[in-house]
């Protein structure tokens, strides 16, 4: 994950991999293969559009560089859109840890 954190930008197909990217607020294209990349990008972004290019719809070789290009054009916007989801998420579990002591 440290190697990824200081990535400007990620595309990966990995799960694993693409979490790190996203977790660290790097503007990530996955190359997604299941239904997992794109809940994870609905559930970041609310669109998969963009985020997630499909293997199968994988056509032209340009096609991954477009997408790529269109991260690029919007770094700044997903960036911030990244810091405050996973600001949120900081939010929750520190609650979730919160439930847990009641319950101990």
């Amino acid at each position: 994950k440290g190697y990824i954190a200081k990535c400007r930008f990620f595309i990966g197909a990995r799960t694993h991999s693409t979490i790190a990217a996203y977790s660290s607020c790097v503007p990530t294209l996955v190359v997604g293969y299941s239904v997992k990349a794109i809940g994870i990008a609905r559930d970041l972004f609310g669109i998969e559009d963009n985020y997630v290019i499909s293997v199968q719809s994988l056509e032209k070789e340009e096609d991954v560089l477009n997408h790529f290009r269109w991260l690029c054009d919007h770094e700044k916007e997903i960036k911030t859109k990244l810091e405050i989801k996973m600001e949120t998420y900081k939010i929750k579990s520190y609650s979730a840890g919160d439930a847990l002591k009641k319950l101990w």
